[in-house]
Order: C-alpha cells, then sequence, then structure tokens
C-alpha cells in the first residue's frame, strides 16, 4: 500500500503525497527461500483545491493558491478569472458550461525510476490518483513538464544546451509527455501549457480552438499578484 502524506497549505488548498511500492522478491540466505520485500518505485505529488468550500465561506481562492509555491499559482492562472475566482473564458470556451464541480485536484508531477518507466505503471497511477481524490472534483488538472529539464534554463547548464541535437531531444520529450496526458482523455487549455480533465464528463472535449475562437487570456503579471477591485 502506498504511504500517504497531507499537508494543509492554506485553509482552502490540500497538498498530499504518497510513495509508488510494488512488491519483489529477494533471494534469502538458503538459496532455495525467497523473500517477499516491498521496493519504492517513485512518488506522486498533487494539491487538492478546495474551491467550493472557499465560495461557501466568501473566502479568496487567489490568496489561497497565490500564498503558497509558482506552480499553485499558475494553476490558478490557466484556469481562473483573477477577478472573480471563477473559471477563466478558455475553460468556458473548452467545456461549454458542462462542469458543475467546483472543486479541482491538480497533479504536480509524478516520479518514477527509471526501471518502472514505459510499462503502463504511470497510466495506472493516474487513473487511481483520480479515482481516489478527483471523482467529485470538477476539474482534474496538470502541466506535463519533464521533470529532467527543471532547471535547464540555468547558467550551470548552458553548454548542454548548445549541444547538437539538444532542442531536438527536448522538443520530443516534452511532445511525448503531453501525448501520455492526452492519451489519458485530458485535453489542452488554450493560451495555457496546462491540460484538464473532466472526470463527471463520459465524453470528454476536443481543444477549445476547434470549438469556438478562444480570446486571449489576460493574466496577472508576476510581481503584482494581487487582486484588483473596481
Amino acid at each position: 500500500m502506498p504511504h500517504i502524506r497531507f499537508t494543509v497549505d492554506a485553509d482552502f488548498v490540500v497538498r498530499f503525497s504518497f510513495d509508488l511500492e510494488n512488491f519483489a522478491l529477494k533471494r534469502g540466505q538458503n538459496p532455495a527461500w525467497f523473500l517477499a520485500v516491498t521496493v519504492r518505485i517513485g512518488q506522486i505529488y498533487a494539491y487538492l483545491v478546495l474551491r467550493g468550500r472557499a465560495l461557501n465561506e466568501q473566502e479568496s481562492l487567489f490568496e489561497a493558491m497565490d500564498s503558497i509555491d509558482s506552480s499553485v499559482f499558475e494553476c490558478y492562472e490557466a484556469l481562473f478569472d483573477p477577478e472573480t475566482d471563477d473559471w477563466n473564458q478558455s475553460v468556458q470556451d473548452l467545456y461549454q458550461g458542462q462542469i458543475m464541480g467546483l472543486d479541482v485536484l491538480f497533479i504536480e508531477s509524478i516520479q518514477l525510476n527509471a526501471n518502472y518507466r514505459g510499462k503502463g505503471i504511470g497510466a495506472q497511477v493516474v487513473r487511481e490518483t483520480i479515482a481516489t481524490f478527483g471523482t467529485h472534483c470538477g476539474l482534474i488538472t496538470c502541466k506535463p513538464f519533464p521533470l529532467q529539464y527543471s532547471n535547464w534554463e540555468d547558467e550551470e547548464h548552458i553548454e548542454t544546451r548548445r549541444q547538437p541535437g539538444f532542442e531536438d531531444k527536448r522538443l520530443a520529450d516534452f511532445a511525448r509527455l503531453a501525448r501520455f496526458w492526452t492519451d489519458l482523455g485530458f485535453v489542452r487549455l488554450d493560451d495555457s501549457d496546462f491540460y484538464t480533465y473532466a472526470p463527471e464528463l463520459i465524453q470528454q472535449p476536443g481543444p477549445a480552438s476547434d470549438i469556438a475562437p478562444s480570446p486571449v487570456v489576460n493574466r496577472v503579471p508576476r510581481g503584482r499578484r494581487r487582486r484588483q477591485f473596481r
């Protein structure tokens, strides 16, 4: 069984992580004996955003998600209107008012040890995570990003970036990860690197750009995040 850890980062945002484990056989002292041992094969990190509770208590989801870290605030930017905490235009264009749930499950990252990749385990983990934590959510969301490129813009990696073929490999890695999520039914939001999935819908929509033109979403500039009241 996975070990699950919960952290309440804000009144309406619950961060959780759990270890992914597998059973393996290990030879005992007697060559004829084998022991069943638990092997840690990866970890998943996610946030449960309790938007329904924030609305009921008339509290600012903007402030709650802005107070945690940049990835959570980027999630807010991708999904919500900073003036109202309602779904932004990109989400409304994509789902055409079909989303009834209010909460959001943000799957921040999934890490699998190299020996367990390419075996369908990642897809199984996503499905189990949604079944456990996301069935009552309006949206499940993620930002596909290969973790090996987390610091690729740093000065210390400048020589690596200049190597022949690096950019082609980087683009291929990003495309491969995007396909992983689209194969699971996730759809990319217009004007965003975030992908979404509505668990209450039997048929997921196509990209919003195929449904109706989507206006450019005016993002809150970094460093000027605070809500502006009129």
